[in-house]
């Protein structure tokens, strides 16, 4: 497993770059900077790719139990989107957990909201990500979700990427490596970080997305090419 000195220095040997590859990832000026930057840039990039990333999946398991007469909680500080499909409702006094509508506030915003307290029956998903409940609580129920993740940047040395370990050196270097050659107008070295990143990405997508077949890396397996009117199965 890779941190983030460890890539830049990485980077710095693998695009040839002149004097000593850095110590620290702080305080760099020059063409130390930009491989810094290039490797903050390109492990944000890869992580923004998908939402659904595997690897950002957490579950809403503090600060989410309701009071009475309280109608709204505030969203996890590290969310970046929910799983509406996962809330659940706890019943005072209960220990099993029953599914519960989710909905947007988008999809519901015509509607009249009562103010009256019950057992609440779906929660809504305000624009600033917070949950409101409808009813308003009539006591303190426990709710769970998933959720995934805000992106992370890399910032101190030993900072370890949020990208599982056996695939983010290629695909993290491999996209550093794009973006070195593109300032540099070095043909041959982003040929290389491309290579480098679309394995990577391969082998990250098939891991870390939800793929049962892992069909981007396998013989036999089944996928349809739609094209204007025309679709084709193949197996």
């Amino acid at each position: 497993m890779s941190d983030f000195l460890t890539l830049v220095q990485a980077l710095h040997t693998e695009t040839g770059a002149s004097g000593v590859a850095p110590a620290t990832v702080l305080n760099q000026t020059g063409e130390n900077a930009r491989l810094v930057n290039w490797i903050i840039r390109a492990d944000y990039k890869i992580q923004n790719k998908w939402i659904n990333w595997k690897f950002l999946r957490s579950t809403w398991t503090t600060g989410n139990v309701t009071s009475d007469g309280v109608a709204t909680l505030a969203k996890p500080a590290t969310l970046k989107t929910w799983d509406l499909s996962t809330f659940k409702i706890t019943y005072p006094g209960e220990t099993v957990a029953y599914p519960i509508q989710a909905v947007e506030f988008e999809d519901v915003k015509n509607e009249v909201f009562t103010t009256d307290t019950g057992v609440p029956s779906r929660v809504i998903i305000m624009p600033d990500d917070s949950v409101q409940f409808d009813p308003v609580p009539d006591g303190a129920y426990t709710i769970t979700a998933d959720f995934y993740l805000k992106p992370v940047r890399l910032a101190a040395n030993t900072d370890i990427s949020l990208i599982p370990e056996e695939n983010h050196d290629d695909a993290i270097l491999g996209r550093a490596l794009m973006y070195y050659g593109n300032y540099e107008n070095a043909q041959e070295i982003k040929t290389q970080g491309q290579e480098m990143y679309a394995e990577g990405l391969v082998e990250l997508e098939n891991h870390q997305l939800p793929n049962k077949n892992y069909s981007r890396n396998r013989t036999g397996g089944g996928f349809e090419v739609i094209g204007g009117q025309f679709a084709f199965d193949e197996y």
